[in-house]
This record gives structure tokens, C-alpha cells and sequence, in this order.
């Protein structure tokens, strides 16, 4: 029988719901943070009860204020703190970070058609594209997995970093990770491995 390769467990949890417009874009280190609003405190609670029965060696989040709030619901139930890790924030949008579609689109239309024509490669003057998203995520993991070898770690995040982590992970063609849906507090967990990564179970709630 072939011996089980060592993994380290990685469970990356998407924040719980806000009041922010969904038709905005955020921006989270420029302006604005926004909290969980009641539904997604109350999405936090039964995350944290989920993972309450899973042994849990560390707890990372992004300085966002709604994965703060959410790992620490989440943290408190295992005793432990939240370590904050800027690689798993949301992409950053630079001159675009806070604005409605719509402004967007009147603001700059020929970035915005650029962006709809090249969402891989199209990044706002200050901002990220997806791939720089996926390199800074990749980051962030490979640093967890250099400091917590062959142990459990919850990833408190954002839909985007959630959806490149599990592409990278998948070895899937970047351009389809806007077909993963990461729901509000669900969970995805991967175990990373010397030779090859294991998805365990995703946007599991």
C-alpha cells in the first residue's frame, strides 16, 4: 500500500454578508472598510460552530474589517488569534476602488471595455490584474505552508483570492475561476501536498 503523502490542510472561508452595494467596487485599504451587517454575523456563528468540530492550528485573515470580524468569531471558538496576512485581500482596483459599475463605465469607457474584453490581463491605473491577484495569493500560501507544515490552517478571505487559490490549486486554466461560486462564510478546504494538492470539498456551508 502506497504510504498517504504529507499535506497541510488549508480551509479558506469567504467573510460573511455586508450592507456594501454589490454593484460597487470595493476599497478597503483607500477608503473604506465596510463591517458584516447582521446576516453576516449571524453567517459568521454558524461558520464558526462548522469548524468548531475540526482541529485548528492557526487562523489567518485578511485586514479587511468583515474577514477580521469573521475570524475572530471564528477564532473563538478554538482559543486562538487572528493573524493578519495582506496577500488573501480582495483585488485592488486603484483609481477605480470604491465606484459603481456605471461610473465605471461613463468614467472610462475605454478601460472598461478593456476590461471586459481582457479580465485576465486589464488592470485600472493603480491596480491589480487577476494574475498579479493569483502571484500575491500564491504568496500568501506558500508562506503558510512554510510555517505550518503538515497542520490544519483557516484562511478568513474574499471571494476573488478564494476563487484564484482553488484554480492554482486545481491546476485549472485561470479564465475559469468566475465560474466557482464562493457563497458568503462557505468553506473550501484544500490539502496541499510535496507532489500534488487535494480538494477535500468546496463552498461547503
Amino acid at each position: 500500500m502506497r504510504a498517504k503523502e504529507k499535506s497541510t490542510r488549508i480551509i479558506f472561508v469567504r467573510h460573511g454578508e455586508t450592507d456594501f452595494p454589490l454593484d460597487r467596487l470595493y476599497c478597503d485599504e483607500a477608503v473604506e472598510s465596510p463591517p458584516l451587517n447582521r446576516a453576516g454575523l449571524t453567517q459568521a456563528e454558524a461558520a464558526a460552530i462548522v469548524l468548531s468540530g475540526i482541529s485548528v492550528d492557526a487562523i489567518y485573515a485578511s485586514p479587511a474589517q468583515r474577514t477580521q470580524m469573521t475570524g475572530n468569531v471564528i477564532a473563538k471558538k478554538h482559543g486562538l488569534d487572528v493573524m493578519t496576512s495582506d496577500a488573501f485581500l480582495e483585488r485592488r482596483f486603484g483609481a477605480w476602488d470604491g465606484l459603481y459599475f456605471d461610473e465605471v463605465e461613463k468614467s472610462d469607457p475605454e478601460g472598461y471595455v478593456a476590461w471586459k474584453t481582457d479580465p485576465l490581463n486589464f488592470s485600472p491605473a493603480g491596480g491589480e490584474t487577476i494574475t498579479d491577484l493569483l502571484g500575491r495569493v500564491q504568496n500568501g500560501i506558500g508562506e503558510i505552508l512554510s510555517v505550518h507544515s503538515e497542520e490544519t490552517v483557516v484562511v478568513v478571505a474574499h471571494v476573488g483570492s478564494i476563487r484564484v487559490a482553488l484554480t492554482s490549486a486545481l491546476q485549472m486554466p485561470l479564465a475559469a475561476y468566475r465560474q466557482l461560486r464562493i457563497d458568503y462564510t462557505s468553506q473550501t478546504a484544500i490539502d496541499f501536498g510535496g507532489r500534488q494538492n487535494n480538494i477535500i470539498y468546496v463552498n461547503r456551508v
